[in-house]
């Protein structure tokens, strides 16, 4: 953890509350999510100048944080089954992508990707 870990713990413990973000989830499911989601605020966070940087960052990277979450949470209802496409996976990468977890990982790779180019 950063020298910011009260505020990245503070974070995560709200995460962790929120029970639509792990409604449609295994356990093993939410922790590939939750152990990301805390390395992402961490390292967000621990690039801040001062406290009041840090609450903000992680503010703002929760906003973030969270829709994306219970996004993949509702792609994963029980009784459903997840399309390739509403993950954003060609058919040609359905072979290479077939478990829920695998379906969870690219979908986290990807948004990683996409905000860090942001």
């Amino acid at each position: 953890m950063s020298k910011y870990e009260n505020i990245v713990q503070g974070a995560a413990e709200k995460l962790l509350e929120d029970e639509r973000l792990r409604a449609n989830l295994t356990d093993d499911e939410v922790n590939i999510l939750v152990n990301w989601a805390i390395g992402w605020l961490d390292e967000r966070v621990s690039a801040a100048p001062d406290d009041a940087s840090a609450r903000q960052i992680a503010r703002t990277e929760m906003a973030r944080l969270r829709p994306s979450m219970q996004e993949i949470s509702a792609m994963l209802r029980e009784g459903t089954s997840p399309s390739f496409n509403s993950f954003g996976l060609s058919s040609s990468e359905e072979g290479t992508s077939s478990s829920r977890q695998d379906l969870i990982r690219d979908r986290i790779r990807r948004l990683s990707d996409e905000w860090s180019q942001s």
